[in-house]
């Protein structure tokens, strides 16, 4: 009797186990379904994703950067050629016709001017050149060179480039104030004092231009004109009546009581 109980007993207990050994077999691959990754992998997908179009976003602003400052230096000639061959009316309706000038090519024009307002024209024209070989296309360094020949008794070379900067950037007042200057030391005051008017009509806070247009009066004696165009200089700077007290150019009006009283201290 006990015999067969306990014979019942281990065969019951083989039922249950091979019954339990079932369901842990059918219930395991529901329990292992929650832990395959790769719905959360494809929620981390967008992530990377954005991580690498990174790439894209940055090859645009290194290729523009590297483009340009390597393009003129080693074909100089064609783009500055190119640049010219367009006429100033179609540059100035457009604002992206307008060059940037390179940074270095910049610094270097701005260390050219200051010796260029010390008259140390030779050291200046240098730099100049040196900006020019950085970036043919600027304007700035152009303009300031054509300025520098003209000092220096090349008006046709120094007028060529100024008109050259001028075609690069038609609004360039300081490309306009400089025609005038150029044009009026190889005394030609028609085209001088048109260039320095170009300039005010771009920029009617130009001190110089209004200056430069009185000088020329004064040199023709025409104290009356020399008044129109020197009053406003004087309104917007007023050191202007220091140089003008020593300014040559006024020698034939000097005397003129009208002059006298606008240049007093």
């Amino acid at each position: 009797m006990v015999k067969r109980s306990i014979s019942m007993f281990v065969l019951s207990a083989g039922v249950i186990l091979a019954i339990a050994t079932g369901a842990v077999f059918n219930i395991l691959p529901k329990f292992k379904t929650p832990q395959i990754i790769s719905p959360i992998s494809q929620a981390l997908t967008p992530a990377s994703t954005s991580t690498s179009t990174s790439t894209p976003a940055s090859t645009p602003a290194s290729t523009p950067a590297s483009t340009p400052a390597s393009t003129p230096a080693s074909t100089p000639a064609p783009a500055l050629a190119s640049a010219l061959s367009s006429s100033p009316s179609s540059a100035t309706n457009s604002e992206h016709s307008v060059h940037v000038s390179d940074s270095k090519a910049l610094t270097l024009y701005d260390q050219g001017l200051k010796l260029y307002y010390q008259r140390q024209f030779t050291a200046a024209l240098d730099l100049f050149n040196q900006a020019l070989v950085i970036d043919p296309l600027c304007y700035e360094a152009l303009n300031a060179k054509g300025a520098t020949l003209a000092f220096q008794g090349e008006h046709e070379q120094g007028l060529a480039l100024i008109q050259q900067a001028l075609v690069l950037n038609p609004t360039f007042v300081y490309g306009h104030f400089n025609l005038g200057l150029a044009n009026e030391l190889a005394g030609r005051w028609d085209p001088a004092i048109a260039a320095y008017q170009k300039a005010l009509q771009l920029d009617d806070h130009d001190t110089w231009s209004y200056y430069g247009i009185a000088s020329i009066y004064g040199r023709l004696g025409k104290v009356d004109k020399v008044l129109e165009y020197l009053q406003p200089a004087i309104a917007l700077d007023p050191d202007v009546k220091e140089v003008a007290r020593d300014e040559k150019d006024f020698a034939p009006v000097r005397m003129d009581p009208r002059f006298q009283t606008i240049i007093k201290p």
